[in-house]
């Protein structure tokens, strides 16, 4: 454990623990902060009747991307949100997210004193993984202006790492350095280690690695155990977002779990609240249901994110209902994904991550690819497997195999072909729409 006095704590002296300090924040950002007290004055709230966090989730209004995004436009180029009242001498970080030429791009920033707790924030997850200052850990992700490569860097090294900064570099190269500086982690996203086992010469599972930080993205348990097994080390998850600048869901010492018992990712209460709400009722969901996620930062006062949504949901774990006993609330490992990333099929809702299951189930399979397309008034769905080496002489069984799986989990039928996929090495996209719809 990284700190007992609060992942063991009573859940209540957790809550008022949040409170604390989402109090200040509060006040802090209506005193300081146009772009949401410009939102909270629209939506006739009161702040000085929000006096603990179950008026907080009735009274403050929630935010989102395009919210952001307008800021922007309108007051270009970081918007309002970056608030007056930072220090003139306190260097800002910023950071942006993924866009076409930067049309759609948010910008987000954080001080230095906010890099610095969320330096602490990250210790809980590095520590639950079994990681001790000192150690070499090769991060694989790109280090740009992104949000995503740059803070797991700056946590890893604020921790304490030795980090190998490797993730510019092509994957030839990046297993060169693994195998010359022998770290004992890999920090990166979920698919791109399998990747990384795809191409190597030598098998993977003979190298020094002995813990994968994975994220980034969501994958079955099947998957998981192969990346695991592939490299002969445990599997950790985790996740975050770029409006929060930081991971903030943490695998704790069991991992992924296994199937009769997922894992959980614990939020870090003592440095976010995380709300998972019935997408009808708007009302926190019980230990066990599904609800979409909102995130409220309890350590950014200059540069606030409250009540943002994420439009990813997950299955909500109430505090003490991990293996593990702690105190903080968290989600069902494998169980986040879009809530806008449904795809209505031939009429059908298909969910991406029943899709997932169904085709890593079948062993064999490294990575796929479905293209949606229209043939006349007709969808159609195409599958391009890519089969794991030694896999190829057999494409014919892989790709009944994969389209009886499909068939069963989603009851639709799937064109399934046998083919190259390419890889990435930060978030995998799986899907593309070329659909013409009215």
């Amino acid at each position: 454990m990284h700190d007992a006095s609060t992942e063991f704590a009573d859940p209540d002296q957790v809550r008022a623990l949040q409170w604390s300090k989402l109090d200040g924040i509060i006040q802090r950002t209506h005193q300081t902060n146009p772009f949401y007290r410009g939102i909270w004055e629209a939506a006739g709230v009161d702040v000085e009747s929000v006096r603990n966090v179950g008026d907080f989730q009735s009274a403050l209004p929630w935010v989102d991307k395009s919210m952001f995004l307008a800021d922007q436009m309108a007051n270009p180029p970081a918007g309002t949100r970056i608030s007056t009242a930072i220090d003139p001498g306190e260097a800002l970080e910023y950071y942006t997210t993924s866009g076409t030429s930067g049309r759609g791009s948010e910008l987000h920033a954080q001080t230095t004193t906010e890099l610095a707790a969320m330096v602490d924030m990250y210790r809980y997850g590095f520590t639950w993984a079994g990681l001790t200052a000192g150690e070499k850990m090769a991060l694989t992700l790109p280090i740009t202006m992104l949000a995503g490569g740059r803070v797991e860097y700056q946590a890893a090294v604020g921790f304490g790492m030795s980090v190998l900064p490797i993730g510019n570099y092509d994957a030839e190269r990046k297993l060169e350095v693994i195998r010359q500086f022998a770290p004992t982690s890999l920090f990166g996203s979920t698919t791109y280690f399998a990747h990384l086992a795809a191409v190597s010469d030598e098998p993977v599972g003979n190298s020094s690695v002995r813990t994968l930080l994975t994220g980034l993205e969501g994958v079955g348990l099947s998957y998981v155990q192969r990346l695991e097994e592939a490299w002969g080390a445990q599997a950790f998850d985790r996740f975050g977002c770029a409006q929060m600048r930081a991971d903030f869901l943490f695998s704790c010492e069991h991992g992924f779990g296994s199937a009769g018992s997922p894992g959980v990712l614990h939020a870090i209460d003592p440095f976010v609240l995380v709300e998972v709400l019935d997408p009808v009722t708007g009302q926190q969901v019980a230990d066990g249901e599904y609800g979409e996620i909102f995130v409220t930062s309890l350590y950014h006062r200059d540069t606030p994110l409250i009540r943002c949504r994420l439009y990813d949901g997950g299955i909500y774990r109430a505090p003490g209902s991990c293996a593990c006993g702690r105190s903080f609330s968290g989600i069902e490992v494998g169980s986040i994904g879009r809530t806008d990333g449904v795809k209505k099929i031939k009429g059908v809702n298909v969910y991406p991550q029943a899709v997932d299951k169904a085709i890593f189930s079948v062993p064999g399979v490294e990575e796929y690819h479905i293209r949606l397309f229209s043939k006349g008034e007709a969808d159609v769905a195409q599958v391009t497997l890519m089969l794991a080496e030694g896999e190829a002489g057999s494409p014919a069984k892989h790709a009944e195999a994969v389209a009886e799986s499909l068939r069963h989990a989603t009851g639709l039928r799937f064109d399934v072909v046998i083919g190259h996929v390419e890889r990435s090495e930060y978030k995998v996209a799986r899907w593309t729409d070329e659909r013409s719809r009215d």
